[in-house]
């Protein structure tokens, strides 16, 4: 566990890629917590400040100048769930984006979670280099952190007549490549990986995507249905 003292009380003024983000992590797995930990240490954009095992433990430690981005938080604890402990985090940090991290997808678990403040839903299947992109492009950009899976599950739950897969619309072959691509999950980096085009190239697409419908994120796309089996 670190403390960074000389963090300022005022919230930072969210500037892609030039902030240095604060986030905590509530983690009851000691090799979870050491992975990343471990993997945090070395991110240019995220400065983990507090490491702990129990939401007890989270509310002794914290200190208000830690000025919170974001909390990753498991839901199997070994004091209480992770979820009902969302309301006492919201109340030290109400500003901050409250993710749960964990290997639970059920409906009951996400929308619990939802209810109590939570707002985005990881499932542990990303590799640490991936998370660390998923939550820098959403602090950079807005938006919720939510696994492809979950995000389907929110979707149908509202829109139960709501039609998946491509939106009939005149995407060009890369571009619905894309729309598959960023819903299910993939970073920038890794779609121009699998589409061995660069991450400018990857930008210009999605640029393109977001003007054809007439949306502004990753998760409006997901929201409006637009994404793939």
């Amino acid at each position: 566990m670190s403390k960074d003292e000389s963090s300022s009380k005022t919230p930072h003024p969210r500037q892609p890629g030039l902030n240095k983000y604060n986030i905590a992590i509530v983690e009851d797995d000691l090799i979870t917590r050491q992975v990343l930990s471990d993997h945090f240490a070395t991110s240019e954009r995220l400065q983990c400040v507090l490491i702990v095992d129990t939401i007890e433990k989270f509310l002794r430690f914290h200190r208000d100048f830690f000025n919170l981005h974001l909390v990753l938080l498991d839901i199997r604890l070994y004091d209480k769930s992770g979820i009902d402990g969302i309301p006492s985090i919201r109340a030290r940090e109400p500003e901050a984006e409250i993710v749960m991290f964990t290997a639970v997808d059920d409906y009951d678990a996400v929308f619990r979670a939802v209810c109590n403040g939570a707002t985005g839903y990881l499932l542990k299947d990303l590799p640490p280099h991936e998370l660390e992109n998923r939550i820098i492009e959403t602090l950079d950009s807005g938006g919720a952190l939510l696994s492809p899976s979950v995000a389907k599950r929110i979707v149908r739950y509202f829109n139960p007549g709501i039609q998946t897969g491509n939106p009939e619309t005149k995407l060009t072959h890369q571009e619905s490549t894309v729309v598959r691509l960023l819903t299910d999950g993939f970073t920038y980096e890794a779609i121009a990986g699998q589409m061995g085009i660069s991450i400018n190239g990857v930008r210009y697409h999605v640029k393109n995507v977001y003007r054809k419908l007439h949306v502004k994120s990753r998760a409006e796309l997901m929201r409006k249905g637009y994404f793939s089996e």
